[in-house]
């Protein structure tokens, strides 16, 4: 039997070693043979809840040979790998209600950051009281091989493929022979308007020089922006590596459970993920790879996707290995296409987010790192035939004035929430046209997407916050100019986008677009909390829903809370169902031009909120009556937006205010926010 030979190390040696570089290398086994190390483990120092650190030890390049080395944080000090599954399997054994916490990081995200990024975390949930008193919770950070944008190019030209090579100096040898015809033209002694039959000749050739040589060194800034190698490392390092972690911690729960006699070990351990960016890619990813795809029996070669018999009796089964059960999903800016959301085919995103008991996504208009570096990375590889679509569910708004906890219909859902150029009722709608139009036999219109429902939607476009410092709050993803105030349609200008882009690449001072959610206090907190405590749990830690809505108002942050959450809200009644003419139809019949709209805003301040949903339901009826079988999108749409507000003395539910007032024009779109009593 062989058996490995490591040198022990004590706690206090650890801490020494908190603050020095720590190379991984090779495992020396009792025979002197070696052994790979896949990954490397850190564990949190000074932490009532144990953290770690889990890092997949894959290079940045198949054929890198320098040892990676970086300066760890001052709050995690390094363990054996084995050791720290060990430890974390002893404390979701002996923990009272045991949960694994795992979060990934995501694209454009190198060692040292990430280090920075996980001790920050560790510190966030040891200073949050709610969180740090939960027995049997477990966080794990975890590492997949990522690098920062710009670092490919030191060895751009040794791994330059031959083609480009040649197209660069095909390139390079037009404008080289170019430039006889600019001497001969120099030489003439006559204007450049006496001469075209030269200089016009010469500019073309150069021109055309450039031209080719720009193709190759197009490559080079792809390659540069490190997005498709993350993508490739977070595919087929990043996946498989989380999977192993996920049932190296399960095997080990199984056999410590085994040495206490206990040889079927309960599923009692609570499995949620916090995954950012492309990390979101990961997380689901790996949810999917740990499902078992046989687990529902096929019974046509169609029934797939949402068509599934999974999908038509019950959502999956959230039960991962032998002890985990999937609890809560957390995905902050995820670098995923909306359309995920919206399909009616299998996909990734599907088949993991419906084993979750919650979901909550965290978002920006404003972040550039999505809206404009990774549409364009997928401008080669996502398949659309226009600009409408690809955008990333990361830039997911919700189309409000205000700020705070919002109640919206579960069949106006879709309706407030708007990525890109369209909502996501548009966008589910253009998508069933085109599948209509695309198989002209069939005529079953889809219903509603469910999907979008599961998610609670923080949108923190105009976020602004305090880091923990003496600074002063400021905004954090963008430069929070509160462009909804007056309009809840209203977008940010073209500008603003291209300074925020700017600003994220230049002024490290400025609002981080991309990775501002862990540096305010108040997001910070709520990732963490819903994370490892959930909805109900975190609510409660506010004091209430109308204390967690005015939290997020005061820092700008707007919530449209999932209709699965209604069950365990706090909150009021579910909202009634829009009426039926608003629910989406496919293109079947004849269409007639919408007409024109001359009702007025009713006056709901003072009313109950079922009084005001009612009279919002009657004028919509009307409105409903008033026009012909429409073109899909232009039919009059009047939504009722509830916003709480924590007001005593009032009766719950008492409408207190509105926008916009009463006696205004209505228009072809719509929305009536209310502010409620609760």
């Amino acid at each position: 039997m062989v058996t490995e030979r490591r040198v022990p190390v004590t706690q206090p040696q650890l801490s020494n070693f908190a603050a020095l570089s720590y190379e991984p290398g090779e495992r020396v086994l009792a025979s002197g043979a070696s052994s790979l190390e896949f990954f490397r483990a850190h564990r949190a120092i000074g932490t009532s809840v144990p953290t770690y650190l889990i890092e997949s030890t894959a290079p940045d390049n198949v054929d890198d040979t320098a040892k990676i080395a970086s300066k760890l944080h001052p709050k995690l000090a390094p363990i054996d790998s084995d050791l720290a599954v060990k430890q974390i399997a002893e404390a979701l054994v002996t923990g009272a209600e045991p949960n694994l916490v795992v979060m990934v990081h995501g694209f454009n995200t190198p060692q040292h950051d990430v280090l920075r990024m996980y001790g920050g975390a560790a510190t966030a949930i040891a200073r949050d009281a709610a969180i740090a008193s939960r027995q049997g919770l477990v966080c794990i950070g975890y590492r997949w091989p990522s690098e920062h944008i710009g670092t490919p190019l030191r060895g751009t030209w040794s791994a330059l493929p031959t083609l480009p090579r040649w197209i660069l100096f095909l390139g390079i040898g037009v404008m080289i022979f170019s430039l006889p015809l600019f001497y001969v033209a120099s030489r003439t002694g006559q204007g450049w308007t006496d001469s075209l039959f030269v200089w016009y000749p010469a500019g073309i050739q150069m021109l055309l020089g450039w031209t080719i040589a720009a193709l190759a060194l197009t490559a080079v800034l792809l390659r540069a922006s490190v997005y498709f190698r993350d993508h490739y490392r977070a595919s087929n390092y990043g996946i498989p590596d989380l999977i192993q972690v996920i049932r190296a911690i399960d095997a080990e729960i199984v056999r410590q459970y085994a040495q206490r006699g206990t040889d079927s070990p309960p599923r009692n351990v609570n499995l949620s993920f916090v995954g950012h960016s492309m990390g979101g890619f990961v997380v689901t990813s790996t949810i999917r790879t740990l499902s078992d795809v046989f687990a529902t029996p096929v019974e046509a070669l169609s029934s797939y996707g949402v068509a599934g018999p999974g999908f038509k009796s019950a959502p999956p089964s959230n039960a991962i290995g032998n002890v985990f059960s999937l609890r809560r999903l957390v995905l902050i800016a995820p670098d995923i296409p909306a359309e995920a959301l919206l399909s009616s085919r299998g996909n990734f995103l599907a088949s993991a987010l419906l084993r979750f008991d919650e979901a909550y996504l965290f978002s920006s208009e404003g972040d550039e790192i999505l809206r404009q570096i990774s549409t364009l990375a997928n401008y080669f590889v996502f398949p659309t035939s226009t600009s409408n679509h690809g955008f990333r569910l990361g830039n997911v708004e919700i189309l409000s004035r205000n700020f705070g906890m919002i109640d919206v219909s579960p069949d106006d859902f879709l309706r407030v929430l708007r990525i890109g150029n369209m909502t996501l009722q548009e966008l589910h709608d253009s998508l069933e046209d085109a599948r209509v139009l695309r198989q002209s036999g069939s005529r079953h219109p889809a219903a509603q997407a469910a999907l979008p429902k599961v998610f609670t939607y923080f949108d923190c476009t105009d976020y602004i916050d305090e880091d923990g410092t003496k600074s002063p709050p400021r905004a954090r993803l963008t430069f929070s100019k509160w462009r909804k105030r007056h309009d809840a349609e209203a977008r940010l200008r073209w500008y603003s986008h291209l300074l925020l882009l700017l600003c994220y690449f230049l002024n490290k001072k400025g609002p981080d677009v991309h990775d501002g959610y862990f540096h305010g206090l108040l997001s910070q907190q709520l990732i963490y909390r819903l994370a490892c405590l959930g909805y109900d749990e975190t609510v409660r830690g506010y004091g209430g829903e109308p204390a967690m809505g005015a939290a997020c108002e005061r820092r700008r942050i707007r919530v449209l809370v999932s209709p699965k959450l209604h069950a365990v809200r706090t909150g009021p009644v579910t909202p009634p169902a829009a009426a039926a003419a608003m629910q989406p139809r496919a293109q079947m019949v004849s269409l007639a031009q919408p007409q024109p709209i001359a009702m007025t805003v009713p006056n709901l301040v003072g009313m109950s909120i079922v009084e005001a949903r009612a009279a919002v339901a009657a004028i919509r009826d009307v409105l409903i009556g008033q026009t012909s079988l429409v073109a899909r999108g232009t039919e009059p749409q009047l939504l009722l937006l509830e916003i709480a507000r924590e007001r005593r003395g009032l009766s719950p539910g008492t409408v207190l205010s509105q926008t916009p007032e009463p006696g205004r024009r209505l228009r072809q779109r719509t929305s009536i926010e209310v502010a409620v009593a609760r």
